[in-house]
């Protein structure tokens, strides 16, 4: 279960630094995003694997006891980042909301990253 938490994790990392990319490029652009063609399929994916992540966090969670790791903070992220997956796209969401949320949700995955290889190591 570890490894795949991981692995999950490590995803909505990667998710996590595109969705900057993305607000820094519709800042920049300004333009509106193609809801069915760009934004769905990329809010689709993204959703497909923090659901699949938040179900692994919190049976870890529950399971392992990790430090200063709690399950609100599991839910937070996930809902979070489902959250700026849509927002990131549109040039009306100001790129330092998006940055705020990003950092939030860092903070979470790299917090549960580093407890996985603390249990690892033990």
């Amino acid at each position: 279960m570890e490894k795949q938490l991981k692995v999950l994790t490590e995803k909505l990392l990667d998710y996590n630094k595109q969705l900057l990319y993305i607000s820094q490029q519709a800042q920049e652009q300004q333009k509106e995003p193609d809801f069915f063609e760009e934004v769905k399929p990329f809010a689709d994916q993204v959703k497909q694997v923090v659901d699949e992540w938040k179900q692994m966090a919190l049976l870890w969670v529950k399971k392992v006891r990790p430090k200063h790791i709690y399950e609100v903070q599991i839910e937070t992220a996930g809902e979070n980042i489902e959250k700026i997956c849509v927002e990131a796209f549109y040039p009306s969401i100001p790129h330092r909301r998006i940055k705020q949320f990003c950092r939030s949700i860092e903070y979470t995955l790299l917090l549960i990253e580093e407890r996985l290889e603390e249990s690892v190591q033990q």
